[in-house]
């Protein structure tokens, strides 16, 4: 089942459509764009991004914050995001915008969004920055091996992003 939400006006967006999937279609795609090739549990909204022919040009999974020091019902944490190399210039940034809509709209109890990026895999934020989302510490990287089958995928330090919805 697809919700399709159009939040922007056609030259706004440039054809940039936002779905809200309630199936596992974002976890497939996800598995096999994303660098990490896989997907964190316990997603709660799950959305695609499509271009005006239906194409699924990215995909995003908003969830509980990794960190149980975090807020679980106030804040809602960017747990994978990727989008295909051949898109319109700076649409990693106009889908957030777009999600941040979504969110405001739906989840009036979210007061706060964070995110991670990889400072391994190179990513230093630019599309955070460019949707006005700023850098609040991050995290020192290692090992998270504290629960059975857990499989460490990025090691790396992360610089945390945060902003409200």
């Amino acid at each position: 089942m697809i919700e399709q939400v159009r939040l922007f006006a056609d030259e706004e967006n440039k054809g940039i459509c936002l779905h809200v999937e309630h199936d596992i279609s974002v976890d497939e795609w996800l598995r096999e764009h994303h660098y990490l090739h896989s997907t964190p549990a316990g997603a709660i909204l799950r959305l695609s991004f499509k271009d005006e022919t239906g194409k699924v040009i990215g995909c995003m999974m908003w969830g509980r914050p990794t960190s149980r020091k975090i807020d679980q019902t106030a804040i809602l944490e960017l747990t994978r995001m990727c989008f295909v190399d051949d898109t319109s210039p700076f649409v990693e940034s106009k889908s957030l915008g777009m999600a941040r809509k979504h969110i405001r709209k739906h989840y009036g109890n979210v007061k706060g969004l964070i995110a991670y990026s990889s400072t391994g895999y190179g990513h230093e934020g630019t599309i955070y920055r460019a949707d006005n989302w700023y850098a609040l510490g991050g995290s020192a990287g290692g090992s998270w091996e504290n629960r059975e089958n857990r499989t460490n995928r990025d090691l790396s330090q992360k610089i945390r992003w945060t902003r409200s919805p």
